[in-house]
């Protein structure tokens, strides 16, 4: 019984340290550290290529044109590279229409993934900086020029702008939107002290210099592993909340499901890529990596062992006995709030633990995809 009271307790406290502790500790580190002030140099701005990596976005396409023609960056600095991974809709046909000059389209018959298109995408990017977004995603006009000032500073390698998620759902502005705004804010303050991990997939930039080649034999995170390569370099990775870029979210909790558990299976293939970074002689960097992404991957299944722990420590003390009764709430309360989200009635403050074991869920579901090798590179679209 000792072993299994020590054992929950530390599971506990890991717990506590990834979702409370490592933010306050971030919080009190980055208080007396001001952003880094970077003036918007319009006279020496660099060559820019965007590239876009799709499959079957015939839908949005035509919206994602008008969006990055509203760019406010010369167009004699900047190119917008589309890569089609075998497309069969009428998405090509759509962009060869575009008379923009500045657009390139790349088809690829085969379908290989994201990351192979991405590969070749960035291979024949003719732009010293390289913004990354994607179909979905819609830019402001200031979102190209917030990014590329940070590369004014050679030690900064890339930078991840603050994506905005929107949706019309309760269950969803109560849980993803309570999670990402957490994220965003924990971006910043690691950010403002030099330990930011990873960046965000729809709206962020590096210098092409520093591009290490995606695999493609695997499913992983663009957007985690290229910024962790550039860590890797030696440089830089930031966050700038004003480069705004904004995401219609999915319309249900199961829909958004289905994505966690894709970026679940690639996060854990990414892990033996960046493994170098997790030992101790990169500092805070490897405190992070831990505090931030590993522990909080391990958190599905801590949630399922402390379960079994105070099923059997119950009987023994009255306040094991409590926390299990309150455990147990807390499961019902999520899975009241799954049967309302399938009956279409609006979850309110379900939504919270719904939401938040759904997504555990879904990346216990995603950690044996990734171990089992059963998560694909290419993706579907579920719009």
């Amino acid at each position: 019984m000792i072993i299994l009271e020590t054992l929950f307790w530390v599971i506990v406290f890991l717990i506590l340290h990834t979702y409370i502790l490592y933010p306050l500790m971030i919080f009190l580190f980055s208080r007396n550290k001001n952003a880094e002030d970077l003036a918007d140099h319009s006279t020496v701005l660099p060559s820019v290529s965007v590239v876009i990596s799709f499959y079957n976005e015939e839908k949005i396409l035509y919206k994602k044109l008008l969006n990055l023609q509203a760019i406010d960056y010369p167009t004699s600095n900047i190119e917008f590279l589309f890569g089609s991974d075998g497309s069969t809709d009428a998405s090509v046909e759509l962009l060869k229409r575009s008379i923009e000059k500045n657009i390139r389209v790349h088809i690829f018959n085969k379908r290989r993934g994201k990351a192979a298109v991405l590969n070749d995408l960035i291979f024949g990017a003719m732009g010293d900086i390289i913004v990354f977004t994607d179909a979905n995603t819609e830019f402001e006009p200031q979102t190209v020029r917030m990014l590329v000032k940070h590369f004014t500073n050679p030690s900064v390698g890339a930078v991840s702008g603050h994506l905005i998620l929107r949706s019309e759902k309760d269950q969803l502005k109560t849980g993803e939107h309570s999670y990402w705004a957490f994220e965003n804010k924990l971006k910043f303050m690691e950010s403002k002290i030099g330990t930011l991990l990873g960046a965000t997939g729809g709206v962020y930039a590096i210098r092409k210099e520093l591009f290490t080649p995606l695999p493609s034999n695997i499913s992983v995170t663009d957007d985690f592993l290229i910024p962790m390569n550039i860590l890797l370099k030696g440089y830089r990775t930031e966050f700038e909340p004003t480069a705004r870029a904004y995401e219609e979210m999915e319309n249900s909790i199961a829909g958004d499901y289905r994505r966690k558990v894709r970026i679940g299976a690639q996060n854990i293939n990414v892990l033996p890529l960046i493994a170098p970074l997790l030992h101790p002689r990169h500092g805070f960097t490897a405190f992070s990596l831990w505090s931030h992404k590993i522990l909080r991957w391990l958190v599905p299944f801590f949630l399922l062992t402390i379960t079994l722990l105070l099923y059997s420590l119950k009987d023994i003390s009255t306040c094991y006995d409590i926390l299990y009764k309150i455990t147990l709430v807390f499961w019902v309360t999520g899975l009241l709030g799954f049967v309302a989200d399938l009956l279409k009635i609006s979850v309110g403050y379900f939504g919270y633990p719904y939401y938040f074991l759904a997504m555990n869920f879904a990346l216990f579901v995603g950690t044996f995809k990734a171990v089992f090798g059963l998560q694909k590179p290419t993706w579907t679209v579920i719009r």
